[in-house]
């Protein structure tokens, strides 16, 4: 059985509408969106993010989802 690892994020991803609406939100392949769940978004995306959610009328709060993470992922996230 696989456990699925609700990370910050996989949270924001998902507010986004999921791994191919970001991907065509950000125009990089959903295989790239994909790994973002387990290693993170990338800082110059995650600018991106914010940017398009302005630009699109998205209300998704980034920052709030990011920060809701435990501190074993921040703390794993920052090495």
């Amino acid at each position: 059985m696989f456990m699925i690892m609700e990370t910050p994020a996989s949270k924001v991803i998902d507010a986004f509408g999921g791994t191919t609406a970001v991907a065509r939100l950000v125009e990089a392949p959903v295989s790239t969106v994909h790994s973002w769940r387990k290693n993170g978004i990338p800082n110059s995306r995650l600018h991106h993010l914010r940017l398009a959610s302005r630009a699109k009328r998205i209300k998704v709060d980034i920052d709030a989802l990011l920060s809701s993470a435990p501190a074993a992922a921040s703390e794993q996230a920052a090495a």
